[in-house]
């Protein structure tokens, strides 16, 4: 059940921001995020809660989350921009209700910074770096785990265990985005009827099959539009819209802003 999790690793940097530099009234996305900041002076909001990130501390923040940020005094900021595959972000939630201070477990703080430096100097592009990122990833998920009660960790196990008849399908889903998926197709890989698949896939899962195809098509062709320069036209063939049209409709329909103004957002 484990390998079923995934780190697919999109975006890594450390920047200068001047005061005011952060300030984003409404800062959304489909991945995963972590935030490291050298000084304090930097903020996140959640609803009504305000999060100050404070020096050298690490935080993760999950995808989806409705967030305004901004900080009011200079600081070096390293972030790095994620997805995570494998299962649905429902068995999550619980667990992420907003952005959260990963434990002070020792030195990883200092390691996290290390390596902002090293991808200060050279960039995320080289292989070592690569690893070294999705290694960092999953030690702060795995310190956060190790800081969470028991018996929210047990309602988690459970939420994953009653995905598992359904994880053929998860795991077809997420490698076949830009081709046609049918419920038949994903209900004969689970050896289930179609009918028992569909009800117990929104079970599992909490939406339809196919609306869990439409979020992960938009969630890959948000990313690449944020992350490559792939033209409009090609991501929208390539995560399974076919048509550009279609593509610019559904994406401001589940989003709020047409692909291009999206291109346009902040990547920090």
């Amino acid at each position: 059940m484990l390998d079923d999790l995934d780190i697919r690793l999109l975006w890594a940097q450390r920047d200068n921001l001047p005061p005011g530099w952060w300030s984003h009234p409404l800062l959304v996305n489909d991945h995963w995020r972590l935030y490291q900041n050298d000084a304090p002076g930097g903020w996140l909001k959640n609803r009504d809660q305000v999060l100050p990130l404070e020096a050298r501390e690490v935080y993760l923040i999950p995808s989806g989350l409705e967030l305004s940020s901004d900080n009011d005094a200079p600081l070096r900021q390293f972030f790095v921009h994620f997805d995570l595959r494998g299962l649905p972000p429902i068995v999550f939630q619980e667990m992420f209700p907003g952005p959260v201070l990963i434990p002070n477990a020792p030195d990883f703080g200092k390691t996290v910074f290390e390596l902002g430096g090293r991808v200060e100097q050279t960039g995320c592009a080289d292989f070592g770096s690569q690893c070294l990122l999705k290694g960092l990833l999953y030690q702060a998920f795995g310190h956060y785990f190790n800081s969470l009660p028991p018996d929210m960790l047990e309602r988690c196990w459970i939420r994953v265990s009653a995905l598992k008849p359904v994880l053929p399908a998860i795991s077809h889903i997420h490698e076949h985005l830009g081709q046609a998926i049918t419920n038949d197709a994903m209900a004969a890989l689970c050896s289930m009827s179609e009918d028992y698949f569909i009800r117990r896939f929104r079970e599992a899962v909490g939406v339809a099959p196919a609306k869990y195809v439409l979020k992960r098509r938009v969630a890959l062709a948000a990313q690449r539009l944020l992350f490559t320069d792939d033209t409009i036209d090609r991501i929208a063939e390539e995560t399974g819209f076919g048509d550009r049209f279609y593509f610019s409709r559904v994406f401001a329909r589940e989003t709020g802003r047409p692909p291009a103004a999206y291109r346009r957002g902040p990547r920090t």
